[in-house]
């Protein structure tokens, strides 16, 4: 063995070396070889005497010496052990039965199999040895370089060579390289073997071992033609070897895992470095594959300090998916984001909410610019997915702060076992776990599966919701679902709706502007009518976008309070006491809202001004994930780095350094006012303290809050209650109706209307989005008249994307008109052979002024204000473009019983000028719908929806002189008339 020889100093034989293992080409030891070959056998027993045999336990073993005296040691020759290798399975011919390093090697690598395993199935394995060097003294599966020929009988070994892959050498850095010789033979006798053994129980084919890393075969996906696995970082593997396919990514981590580092020098590696602390999930699959197989038990773990510390398995409570939903006014959150987050009892030491850990599974986009080219990479893999760990107060500065987006919460029911193998699984892919990022297919939803079907025990598994778009929403879907015995023993969904919902601080801000304006109205029969009235002024002021004059406001309010309470009578002043501070607290909610509105604008501002400058700076995704990589190679050092996300900090850091240009006009007011509303957070909560500590210090502020989260779950309960649970996502309604036509008499139709999201305005939906919002995509109504042979096409549509919302800002954060109203848009096409040109395809977008609205909009009237742009064409005739301004009022009034019970009436007026035509043509529609929910049969849930519908088109031009008045001259045109009744069930 090359290493040997190089260990043995100088002793080493100067000669040149023949058959491995004799040296100046000597054939045995009976040839002549005189002095030098006496001095090699003594060499030889020395080391083999030195060395342990670690192949003394194998099974079967025959000719072995036992000691004649309990204090003496006798070593069997050569040829005894290599005739007990031979007994086992193994063959070693030639030069290799002669190297007594090689084979001590070969046995040592043996005994670090379970017994039953030694003995590799498919007949004799003959190792075979080459005096050419090459990385790792083991082939590459080129012809040049063989790992295996006539099938799998031979297995080739070559001369050691160190290797320049970093993967493979991360934990043998400190072994020399007769150790690390040592070490890599024992694991080619064990990469051999266990290719046999998989080879003979296929254990890389099944989904034990292929869900870790993602493992997909061809055609398993759209777009996957040869079998590749959703990890594509090279650390996540043993070798790089590891990534060309399941089967050798199996037999390397066995190599690793079976004969590891510290088994050639304990001292080798820190124990946290090591790969049974690394790799918990591989290391049980395997071990699960091999006592399934009936091959014996691979030995225990051990301690882990470093996971142990963390995972603080004892203090877990549950596990929680994280909804962030989108903010219902910035299209670009629409389908918003999910996140997972382990919950732990609280222990001796607190643990403040803000130090609370989530994973977030998201795209490391670094500091790069939101453009199109940022687009075009996210949906085309350019960047990737990681898994971070995070803390909880970082997650609520992003998101609940700055990105004003609320998260809502669902329980994970998983046994004790599945959250240990969670905690497992976000400890290694926060480390090794990066993939690809695809905005419609693999992204957090799909990530999210990704972690949990590992996790999951008893082959259960969570489907993704699609093939081709993988939703967030419709991931909840799939989750609830699936049903399972918890660790309390009872059965149910996976997932369950907590009612306890993060806030956004303007979502907080809305909820505390009605509960002061509550305070404020109770306080009237409790304070003086001056008092109320000086209240009640400064309250206007408090309302004002101008961040000055509510500065101002508070200056005031204290005196104010004063004189309010000093007002009250004695019987009513312990209340009157309490609406104040409720009103005061609130109203610093409200102001909260504002100064994290502001802050956020400022960091947009700086980040264009830098952007703007054209100058590299650091924060590229591609460094940020080498850099991420770089930290979590060592355990020991991560250990003394707190690694968490935190981009909002990334970017200020950033923006410090980088030069940038000279902020605009505009967005120098813009910081201005940031500035100024700062100044009067500042100065609100000053009043806020010293009220407290003064008028206000009887009030319990532990107590107000407690009541005030009291009243917020309550009314989350009753809104989850009467909600469905499911998302607008992957809709089917089948209706039967009837048409009456212009010409001729009414005739029946069926429709199937399909959609990839349909959520409605005011829609309650555990798993959906903002009742504010609606959204939907590719959503299709075909209508066909039944008769003999094939059905006639009535008419068909398709609303490509369409977005509406009704939420505005709060009166103190509207800086213009347009923060007053809500807004829509849509993109559709659709056709109907009655027209002169049947098929159009239109976008059209509007502005929504809310004349009414409830609690959560379950009862809207909004009136839309917009335009409208077509193009119609026909088989035979040009593309006719068309424009004109449109009109529409939308309205919906909720029912006795589940949210999802309500009437809906929506009708739109677009008067259009078409290219070529002499008059204006109308449009009009309108259709009042029902929509009433019957509850659940069995897995599946009805929704009824009968519906009236009129659509027109025509003109209103004026008859020629000289004819009669007729309401036909006048409308001119085609009218369609339906009634239908629909049935949804999912």
């Amino acid at each position: 063995m090359a290493g040997a020889g190089r260990g043995a100093g100088a002793d080493r034989p100067e000669t040149g070396r023949g058959p491995r293992g004799l040296p100046g080409g000597a054939r045995g030891s009976g040839d002549g070889g005189g002095g030098a070959l006496s001095r090699w056998a003594a060499w030889v027993l020395g080391l083999t005497c030195a060395l342990p045999v670690a192949g003394s336990a194998l099974p079967g073993r025959e000719g072995t010496l036992e000691p004649a005296d309990p204090h003496e040691t006798v070593v069997p020759d050569l040829s005894t052990r290599v005739r007990a290798l031979e007994q086992s399975g193994i063959v070693l011919r030639g030069a290799a039965a002669w190297d007594a390093a090689l084979i001590t090697e070969v046995e040592a690598g043996l005994s670090a199999l379970p017994p039953a395993m030694r003995r590799p199935p498919g007949g004799p394995l003959e190792l075979v040895v080459h005096p050419e060097s090459a990385p790792l003294g083991l082939g590459d599966g080129t012809p040049t370089r063989p790992d295996w020929t006539e099938g799998r009988a031979r297995f080739h070994l070559y001369a050691y060579a160190p290797s320049d892959e970093r993967r493979a050498t991360l934990r043998t850095a400190r072994l020399t390289d007769v150790e690390a010789e040592r070490l890599w033979r024992r694991r080619a006798v064990v990469h051999a073997v266990v290719q046999r053994w998989d080879d003979a129980r296929a254990w890389s084919d099944t989904p034990t071992w292929r869900r870790l890393s993602g493992w997909q075969k061809p055609f398993e996906r759209p777009l996957v033609w040869k079998e590749e696995a959703r990890i594509h970082y090279a650390g996540a593997y043993s070798r790089a070897l590891g990534q060309r396919g399941a089967s050798l990514d199996l037999v390397t981590f066995a190599e690793e895992l079976l004969v590891p580092v510290e088994s050639v020098r304990d001292d080798a590696l820190p124990v946290d470095d090591r790969v049974r602390c690394q790799e918990f999930s591989k290391a049980r699959a395997l071990a699960e594959l091999v006592e399934h197989a009936g091959l014996g038990r691979l030995p225990p773990r051990g301690e882990c300090p470093a996971f142990e510390a963390w995972a603080e398995l004892d203090a877990l409570s549950h596990f929680e998916v994280l909804l962030v939903a989108s903010t219902g006014r910035q299209p670009e959150s629409l389908f918003g984001h999910l996140m997972l987050r382990p919950v732990w009892r609280e222990g001796a030491v607190p643990r403040g909410p803000g130090f609370e850990r989530v994973v977030q599974l998201v795209a490391l986009t670094g500091l790069e610019s939101r453009g199109l080219g940022y687009v075009v990479k996210g949906m085309t893999g350019g960047y990737d997915t990681a898994f971070l760990t995070g803390t909880l107060g970082d997650l609520s500065h992003e998101a609940l702060e700055l990105e004003q987006r609320f998260i809502r919460r669902f329980r994970l029911r998983l046994t004790r076992g599945e959250e240990a193998r969670m905690l497992e699984r976000v400890w290694e892919l926060e480390r090794r776990g990066y993939m690809g990022y695809y905005f419609f297919t693999d992204n957090c939803a799909s990530a999210l599966l990704f972690l949990l079907n590992g996790a999951l025990e008893d082959g259960r598994k969570v489907r993704a919701p699609g093939t081709l778009w993988v939703l967030p929403t419709a991931t909840l879907d799939a989750l609830a679902r699936v049903e399972v015995v918890g660790k309390e023993g009872g059965a149910g969904p996976l997932l369950e709706y907590v009612p306890d919902t993060l806030e956004s601080t303007g979502d907080r801000a809305v909820r505390s502007h009605a509960a002061r304006e509550e305070a404020l109205s109770a306080l009237a029969a409790r304070v003086g009518a001056a008092e109320h009235a000086r209240l009640r002024e400064l309250h206007e002021r408090l309302q004002s976008p101008e961040p000055h004059v509510r500065h101002a406001a508070y200056d005031a309010l204290p005196a104010a309070v004063s004189s309010a309470l000093d007002s009250a009578s004695t019987e009513a002043r312990a209340t009157a006491r309490e609406r104040l501070h409720a009103y005061v607290a609130h109203s610093v909610r409200v102001e909260r809202a504002a100064v994290d509105r502001a802050e956020a604008e400022r960091l947009r501002i700086e980040r264009e001004r830098l952007l703007a400058v054209k100058v590299p700076v650091a924060g590229a995704a591609e460094a940020g994930v080498r850099e991420r990589q770089r930290i979590f190679e060592s355990e020991d050092a991560l250990q003394r780095r707190l690694a968490v996300l935190d981009r909002t900090t990334l970017l200020k850091d950033a923006l410090a350094a980088a030069p940038r240009r000279p902020p605009t006009p505009e967005e120098l007011r813009a910081l201005v006012r940031a500035d100024r509303t700062e100044a009067a957070f500042t100065r609100a909560t000053e009043v806020q303290g010293a009220l407290n500590d003064g008028v206000l210090a009887e009030v319990d502020p532990v107590a107000f809050l407690g009541e005030d989260h009291r009243r917020k779950v309550e009314a989350e309960t009753a809104w989850a209650e009467g909600a469905r649970r499911d998302s607008g996502a992957g809709r089917t309604v089948v209706s039967v109706g009837v048409d009456f036509p212009d010409v001729g008499r009414a005739r029946p139709v069926v429709s199937v209307r399909t959609a990839g999201m349909a959520e409605a305005l005011g829609d309650a939906r555990l798993h959906g989005f903002q009742p504010s919002s609606e959204l939907r995509v590719l959503d299709g109504e075909l209508s066909l008249e039944p008769r003999w042979g094939v059905p006639r096409v009535v008419g068909s549509q398709m609303t490509l994307v369409g977005y509406r919302t009704l939420l505005r800002e709060l009166p103190h954060l509207r800086q213009s008109t347009w923060d007053s109203l809500g807004w829509g848009a849509e993109a559709r096409v659709d056709s109907n052979p009655v027209r002169a040109l049947p098929h159009q395809a239109s976008v059209q977008a509007e502005a929504l002024m809310v004349l009414d609205e409830g609690e959560r909009f379950s009862r809207f009237t909004a009136v839309g204000v917009g335009g409208l742009a077509s193009v119609r064409w026909s088989g035979h005739a040009p593309l006719t473009p068309a424009a004109g301004p449109r009109l529409s009022v939308a309205h919906r009034t909720g029912l006795p019983g589940s949210g999802a019970n309500a009437v809906r009436l929506e009708a739109a007026y677009a008067p259009t000028w078409r290219v070529g035509d002499e008059h204006v043509t109308h449009e009009a529609g309108a259709s009042l719908q029902v929509e009433w929910w019957l509850g659940r049969a069995g897995p599946f849930g009805v929704l009824l929806t009968p519906r009236a519908q009129v659509r027109w088109e025509g003109s209103l031009a004026p008859p020629p002189l000289r004819e009669p008045l007729s309401p036909t001259t006048w409308w001119a045109g085609s009218s369609e008339r339906r009634l239908a009744l629909g049935l949804e069930m999912r």
